[in-house]
């Protein structure tokens, strides 16, 4: 996406969302749809422990210090737990055990609009 708002010229104090940038750089729902299948698809390989104990390690790890102040940004795992259904790790991690029903939940993921 930053790829984009530079091609585009798009100074970061313009509020655009990124499907108003994906629309005026006419790529379409492609990549969000792509990123909405591999990204899914990575984090079910790192949750079973197939990848090795080190990433998945650093995906379970809590971090040390303060957390800034306002809301909390949305992390990878975010965007995991939204789109399997789940409201925590954990649930998400159990999905992802039963590799025929994470790949059928990756298989049927759709954007809001449908696509």
């Amino acid at each position: 996406m930053w790829c984009y708002r530079r091609i585009l010229k798009v100074p970061w104090t313009e509020k655009k969302t990124n499907k108003e940038i994906i629309q005026m750089a006419d790529v379409g729902e492609r990549l969000l749809q792509q990123l909405m299948k591999r990204k899914p698809r990575y984090a079910g390989h790192i949750m079973r422990g197939s990848s090795g104990p080190l990433l998945q390690l650093s995906l379970e790890r809590k971090m040390e210090g303060k957390r800034g102040q306002g809301r909390p940004r949305k992390n990878w795992m975010d965007n995991v737990k939204e789109w399997s259904g789940s409201t925590s790790y954990g649930d998400t991690k159990r999905k992802a055990e039963n590799r025929g029903e994470w790949r059928d939940m990756v298989a049927n993921l759709r954007t809001e609009d449908g696509t």
